[in-house]
């Protein structure tokens, strides 16, 4: 999140297992960008993340960018699983940041990578 503001990206950071579902919704409406950060359960992502998932897709939002943060163990399909979730969501989908383990350099390299990323595709869109 830092890495975004630090780009000028306005941020909004929701904390799924308390978040009220009203204010979810309404960022999710005005958001040009998602990004869902997740770790994987039984292969797939937490059921809060499906759950906002679920409800971007039931608001059809006019997002333009979307992409996932995430750590597994063994292996999953927690990217796949989301983007099977969002079908009414036409959105390009950046370059998603998987750890496997505990993060390493690189780790956070490509996260600030991804931020980058945002912030030019938030420029070029004419987005704040």
């Amino acid at each position: 999140m830092g890495a975004l503001v630090d780009k000028g990206v306005r941020v909004e950071q929701f904390n799924l297992a308390v978040t009220d579902i009203g204010k979810l919704a309404m960022a999710l409406v005005d958001a040009a960008t998602i990004v869902v950060g997740t770790p994987t359960i039984l292969a797939g992502p937490h059921p809060y993340a499906a759950y906002a998932a679920f409800l971007a897709n039931a608001l059809r939002p006019n997002t333009k960018f979307l992409s996932v943060v995430g750590s597994y163990g063994w292996g999953g399909k927690t990217v796949d699983t989301l983007a099977g979730m969002i079908p009414n969501l036409k959105v390009e989908v950046i370059d998603p940041v998987l750890c496997k383990g505990v993060p390493t350099a690189s780790v956070f390299n490509a996260l600030d990578d991804l931020a980058g990323a945002i912030a030019q595709k938030h420029k070029e869109n004419g987005y704040t």
